[in-house]
């Protein structure tokens, strides 16, 4: 594994100890930046890379009930929408092209889904250049899932009426 921040390799050891108590992978170096750990829940914002926080910000200013470094019972999201069901992971370069990163990725987000949620994957230069661009198509998406979904109940429901009426 490889550090989040610095694309530095990690002992086993030092990736257990920064995911226990930072909520991401770190090396020790990167980790000195976050300072002493006094108390692990007050450290959503600190355990944030610059670049989800800008797009976080930017989907707060859109009027979204985004959460930072959410954790769902079984991993730390970057960015979590949960009226929307919606999760947001930012990707350094090593998701592309690190194949243990790869498959704890996709494990991440076959877990996301299992619990209806569905994963966006943005990569962190889209974010870099242009945060508020990249929030907007967030929210041209979230916005047409919503309709979709939408959609899907009003059928399911139109189905159960259905079924409703030919029971009688």
């Amino acid at each position: 594994m490889v550090c989040s921040n610095c694309n530095k390799h990690l002992s086993k050891k030092e990736l257990n100890y920064s995911v226990k108590n930072y909520g991401k992978i770190l090396c020790r170096e990167c980790q000195k930046q976050y300072g002493p750990l006094k108390n692990k829940h007050k450290l959503r914002k600190e355990k944030s890379t610059e670049i989800a926080i800008k797009l976080y910000e930017s989907l707060i200013k859109m009027g979204f009930n985004a959460k930072l470094e959410k954790w769902d019972g079984h991993k730390h999201i970057d960015i979590a929408i949960p009226d929307k069901k919606v999760n947001i992971e930012i990707d350094g370069l090593h998701h592309s092209y690190n194949k243990k990163q790869a498959l704890t990725d996709l494990k991440r987000t076959f877990y996301s889904w299992k619990k209806r949620y569905v994963t966006l994957r943005i990569p962190n230069p889209l974010i870099k250049e242009n945060a508020y661009e990249t929030a907007g198509y967030v929210k041209k998406f979230l916005e047409a899932s919503a309709e979709k979904l939408e959609e899907e109940l009003k059928a399911e429901a139109r189905k159960g009426e259905i079924k409703l009426r030919r029971k009688k």
